[in-house]
Formats: C-alpha cells, structure tokens, sequence
C-alpha cells in the first residue's frame, strides 16, 4: 500500500487526520497529523454539564415596527429654536457655542434650510427647553411653543 502524504510504499497504513483530512499515512508521516484515538468529532465532558432546557434559551420577542419608535422633527423647528433662544436672553452665537456647532449651521438650521442631527436636537432641547419632537403619529399636534409647559 502506498501513503497518502509520501508516497511511500508500506505494509501497514495508519489513518490519521491532518490539517482536517483524513488520510492512511505511513508511520513515519504519522507524526503530522491525529490519530482518532486523540481526537473525535464529539466534545469530552469533563465537569459536569449543564442540562439542556435549563441553558439560557433565546427569547422570540414579536419584531416592533420600526416606524413606531421613529421620531419625526417639527416642521417649525427653526421658529421653535429661535423663540427659544430669546425667550432665554441668549445671542444665536453664544447657543451655537454651549451646544458646540458653528454659528452659521445654527443660522441655517434656524432658518429652516438644514435640519439638525439627532444629537444637536437633544442638546438644543436641554439648552433651550424646548421639544422638538412631535409626539405620536395619529392626530396629535406638537407641543412647540418654545415654552415650558
């Protein structure tokens, strides 16, 4: 018979996996791989392991609608913002710099020509008191007066 992995001919082949294929190899080449003594497709247990059932199970939960959770700006969010600001005394330069934005994306985001991200509306909503949100989807007219109701 002839090995697998050196071609050499031999009396007794030996089946051994090496590199994940098993192969009948010679003594000599028996070196480089497993015999299936040492290895088998099963784990051995060696602790005692935990039942099945009682492992943490994966909970299906019904999938939300994205859209319900979606939070749509107010379309007046520019007047909202600039009542706000004045309502609080402050210049449209210093809101730009407490919340951390230039004061030209403020003069447009003001004016209603950029809307604002999602993380400049939370700290104008915190910087100015104000919601910017419109609540629900069915009916429900925004808050935005700039005021604290």
């Amino acid at each position: 018979m002839q090995c697998e992995l050196c071609g050499r001919e031999v009396e007794k082949l030996l089946p051994v996996k090496v590199e994940g294929v098993e192969m009948l190899v010679c003594s000599n080449c028996a070196k480089y791989g497993v015999t299936p003594k040492t290895y088998s497709r099963k784990p051995k247990l060696g602790k005692k392991s935990i039942p099945r059932g009682s492992r943490g199970r994966r909970v299906y939960r019904p999938k939300r609608d994205v859209f319900d959770s979606l939070k749509t700006i107010v379309e007046d969010y520019g007047e909202i913002i600039r009542e706000g600001r004045i309502k609080r005394g402050m210049s449209i330069e210093e809101l730009a710099r407490r919340v951390g934005i230039r004061v030209s994306t403020l003069h447009k985001i003001e004016s209603g020509q950029l809307e604002p991200e999602e993380k400049y509306i939370r700290r104008l909503e915190k910087e100015l008191n104000i919601s910017l949100y419109e609540e629900g989807g069915e009916g429900h007219d925004s808050q935005g007066t700039g005021g604290t109701s």
